[in-house]
């Protein structure tokens, strides 16, 4: 009889350290598949924030494509960014790159610019080395896009003028989301905003004019637009802006529907910003008449003055009518060369890429302004 006890004293004696063993083992697994989740989470937070970081680089005011370039600010700007929230060493693997969404993922939805950061980190075993696993690697992947709002927060602009989708029409190419070029120029087209100010058939004054005999200058008309031809030598100068279109490029209004048409209502949107949300699908109020002294005031802060307003987001409309109310249809970045009230009661525009202002969101047609970058994937 002791001799069956001894025997199952032994029985148990392996059967306890064969736990114990087994134990030990799911407890350095526990261990170390928790500190790999934790480190695969560190990684992941750092890949989001450096997408986020570099997207918000991808395009500055006035750029008309975003900077994909290796060495761009969006690019560094992320990789500068990664290791201040995880340390990266020679065995990890940090990628970057920036480029359209559908470039970088082929089965995204939309199209819009965006930053992809990839980390592959090592991770170091506590418990795994005794069954001669030494360490693992996790990876994280994130990207970041930027896209055009649909609605703009209080101070998002001041500068508080409407412009007709006319105007998009014939100076945007929506096909590669950048404004048009002038042939003369090179550049995005110059042309004024203000009531007075029509473009289209028989407006836009860009045709050719007759110039004059000899070496003087002729006056010519441009698609019905009178305007001043180059030196004609009995040849043909181009002519300048003109008016009479069916297009009319912009006017004043409080960015809301509130139907209030002093001037004291647009000068304080000048001077402070809209006091509230401007959003696609709202209406807004078109005022009446020419405001001589908010042009000075615009020229103030554009290109030509003190540049806080160079770069602007203002609402698209339907239609340029007088005393109604239109539909915002999109927000729209403008290059604010010049302003001036007196004869001319204008503002001189480019379109423009690039506007980032402040409390964007949402998103809506791209008409070259920006909303802060989110993470896609």
């Amino acid at each position: 009889m002791n001799k069956a006890i001894d025997s199952q004293r032994g029985v148990v004696a392996i059967v306890v350290v064969g736990s114990l063993a087994a134990l030990l083992a799911i407890t350095a697994l526990a261990v170390d598949v928790g500190h790999i989740f934790v480190v695969r989470n560190q990684t992941q937070n750092a890949v989001d924030v450096a997408a986020l970081r570099g997207a918000s680089f991808l395009y500055t005011p006035g750029s008309n494509t975003p900077d994909f370039s290796s060495g761009g600010p969006a690019v560094t700007n992320a990789i500068s960014t990664a290791p201040l929230n995880i340390s990266i060493t020679g065995n990890d693997s940090l990628a970057v790159v920036a480029n359209y969404w559908q470039t970088l993922n082929p089965s995204a939805p939309t199209n819009e610019a965006a930053v992809k950061v990839t980390l592959t980190k090592q991770v170091k075993l506590y418990f795994a080395p005794i069954f001669g696993m030494q360490n693992t690697n996790v990876s994280a992947m994130a990207i970041a896009v930027v896209q055009s709002p649909s609605a703009i927060g209080p101070g998002g602009t001041n500068v508080p003028m409407a412009i007709g989708s006319c105007m998009y029409t014939q100076y945007w190419n929506s096909s590669t989301g950048m404004p048009k070029n002038d042939p003369n120029t090179n550049q995005p087209y110059i042309f004024q905003i203000g009531p007075s100010y029509s473009y289209g058939s028989g407006g836009d004054g860009n045709g050719n004019g007759n110039g004059g005999n000899g070496n003087g200058n002729g006056n010519g008309n441009g698609n019905g637009g009178n305007g001043d031809g180059g030196n004609g030598n009995g040849g043909n100068g181009n002519g300048g802006n003109g008016n009479g279109g069916s297009c009319t490029s912009g006017q004043w209004t409080p960015l809301s529907s509130t139907q209030n048409n002093s001037d004291s209502s647009v000068q304080n949107i000048i001077n402070s910003g809209n006091s509230s949300t401007l959003s696609t699908g709202t209406n807004i109020w078109l005022q009446n008449g020419d405001k001589n002294n908010l042009y000075d005031l615009i020229g103030n802060c554009s290109e030509s003055g003190n540049h806080s307003c160079e770069y602007s987001t203002v609402p698209v409309v339907n239609s340029i009518t007088q005393g109604s109310e239109q539909n915002v249809t999109a927000m729209a970045c403008l290059h604010i060369i010049s302003g001036s009230g007196g004869e001319s009661k204008s503002i001189s525009v480019q379109m423009s890429s690039g506007c980032t202002p402040t409390n964007a969101s949402g998103s809506g047609p791209s008409y070259g302004v920006v909303a802060p970058p989110k993470l896609a994937q």
